[in-house]
């Protein structure tokens, strides 16, 4: 995925289809799950500039989603992303590999 914001925006919100690695063609099924994160941050840097809680849309899908807060588009530039699933009894499991968005000037 290769997406595109403007500074500042809060809408679209970030939507995904976590699929299972096993069989990348197959949705995971996220019923089991008790929370997924989204987390973003810069190409060239270690700390997430996004690491908050996302919602899931259809858990069977593996769909899920972010909406944007006030802030999280704020600095144009290159953002790695990627979502964070905990699973019931503590597992977590992040997808990769990250996936690429651009946040454009205003």
């Amino acid at each position: 995925m290769s997406l595109s914001f403007v500074q500042g925006d809060t809408a679209p919100d970030i939507a995904s289809v976590i699929h299972d690695e096993d069989a990348p063609a197959s949705p995971k099924n996220l019923s089991t799950a008790t929370g997924v994160r989204f987390q973003m941050r810069k190409s060239d840097d270690r700390r997430y500039t996004v690491n908050a809680a996302a919602i899931v849309v259809n858990a069977t899908l593996g769909q899920v989603k972010y909406q944007w807060g006030a802030n999280d588009l704020a600095v144009p530039g290159t953002y790695d992303v990627q979502w964070e699933v905990t699973w019931s009894g503590g597992r977590i499991q992040t997808t990769t590999p990250p996936e690429e968005i651009e946040v454009r000037r205003q």
